[in-house]
């Protein structure tokens, strides 16, 4: 199976991975990656009746999806090949390695370095399902899981049903998510061959956790994920099987067992490794705010717009080229809201323009398009949601298509191009509050 046909291209490390390439080249991340004909039906669904703009998301999103009896077609150690070569073919002065975070990734294509991800989203085509009933989400992954771990000695399988937020994708495809327990033979020829003498290997670890049920040696079934509600909330409800230990988060956590290897790997070509740790996908965003508004300050930028983006809905180099500060939120849910005006607080722009993803439901958790322009309009001359129809959010699928068109339109500043040095990203990062930076 061809690699890019494995992993879907709407999950947040796909979605991460392949704008920050294209960051690396100066070009933006139109329509999520996908092609401009692509992009007219999606623009076109706004005309839908709601419940017909739903229908259509979740069969679009299904659509992703692997068959099952293709799962032993896939080869995990061919895609991380074909993550590698995604990025242009020059030696580089960092490479990030590990755990999802779009505050990261907009760090990443300032410093103009790639990022290699653990995780990665198989989605399995499951027409139909009650993405509600847990036990039947469990035993398809346990009659099918062994297909795809058999052929891929090197992941461990983290299966997640999410009957709050993904209520729609999940009536359509089961999510199987992938971490490399061992370094793939192409992470480590990146390693080997792409990086510049002594360029350092930053690890970032989100330290995120979750009541999990194990399958099988190298096969857990997560309910719920980080978003709107608590696990305790997830594991409350009614046929939800009794978890009997504690693993990475799914989406965002960093499975520990990858990093002797990757530590091994570094050392032995000379590379000193620096591990990013903190203990939620939300916590780097408000650190890498500010350093870039520095960065972007010294380039000779008023460092005057926040552009908020959320979770894929986000554009690295349009953020650069505009001269906006990224403050990236996870999910558009209560507590990102909260970070957001609590940052907000504490430092002030005079323009704030907030994207919005939209996932079809009105879920446990979600903040509304009112609180986040009230939070917008925080800013000392204009506040606004960019790109985005609050009166159909949030099943505003075409944001998907529009927020390109709605970043194009922001004026470019005109700045020199100058990397962000990576010790200086580093060395802004290091004594934030939620953040630990340790070695290098």
């Amino acid at each position: 199976m061809p690699p890019e046909e494995a992993v879907a291209s709407f999950d947040s490390a796909s979605a991460f991975f392949m704008a920050l390439a294209r960051a690396i080249e100066s070009r933006d991340f139109p329509y999520l990656g996908q092609s401009r004909w692509k992009a007219l039906p999606v623009r076109a669904s706004a005309l839908l009746p709601r419940p017909l703009r739903c229908r259509a998301y979740a069969v679009a999103s299904g659509r992703e999806g692997v068959a099952v009896d293709r799962l032993g077609d896939i080869d995990l150690d061919e895609v991380a090949s074909w993550v590698a070569r995604t990025y242009p073919d020059r030696r580089y002065p960092a490479v990030l390695i590990g755990s999802s975070n779009g505050a990261l990734t907009h760090l990443a294509a300032a410093c103009g370095v790639p990022w290699l991800p653990q995780t990665l989203l198989v989605p399995v085509r499951r027409r139909g399902a009650d993405p509600a009933d847990m036990p039947a989400a469990l035993d398809f992954g346990a009659r099918h899981g062994p297909s795809l771990l058999a052929h891929n000695p090197r992941v461990a399988l983290h299966q997640m049903q999410d009957a709050n937020q993904d209520a729609l994708s999940g009536s359509q495809m089961a999510y199987f998510r992938v971490k490399w327990t061992s370094l793939p033979p192409a992470y480590q020829r990146f390693l080997d061959e792409r990086l510049e003498p002594g360029a350092p290997v930053v690890v970032v670890r989100d330290t995120s956790s979750w009541p999990v049920t194990r399958v099988d040696d190298r096969h857990v079934f997560q309910v719920g994920a980080q978003g709107g509600m608590s696990s305790e909330e997830y594991l409350g409800a009614p046929g939800v099987p009794t978890p009997d230990e504690t693993a990475a988060e799914a989406e965002w956590g960093f499975a520990d067992p990858l990093l002797d290897g990757l530590r091994e790997a570094a050392h032995r070509t000379g590379h000193p490794v620096v591990e990013v740790r903190y203990g939620h996908p939300q916590d780097p965003a408000a650190a890498v705010a500010d350093v870039l508004r520095s960065w972007t300050r010294r380039r000779g930028g008023a460092a005057q717009r926040l552009l908020v983006s959320s979770f894929v809905v986000h554009d690295p180099w349009r953020t650069i080229a505009t001269g906006s500060v990224p403050f990236w939120t996870f999910f558009p849910v209560r507590s990102a809201a909260r970070d957001l005006s609590d940052y907000l607080a504490s430092t002030t722009y005079d323009d704030v323009d907030v994207l919005l993803f939209s996932h079809g439901v009105e879920s446990r958790g979600l903040a509304d398009a009112r609180t986040w322009q009230r939070i917008a309009e925080l800013a000392r001359r204009r506040g606004r949601l960019l790109g985005v129809d609050p009166r159909a959010f949030p099943a505003d699928f075409a944001v998907f298509a529009r927020y390109t068109s709605a970043l194009r339109s922001l004026p470019d500043a005109g700045l020199p191009w100058s990397p962000l040095a990576v010790a200086d990203a580093l060395a802004g990062l290091r004594g934030a509050e939620q953040l630990s930076v340790v070695g290098g």
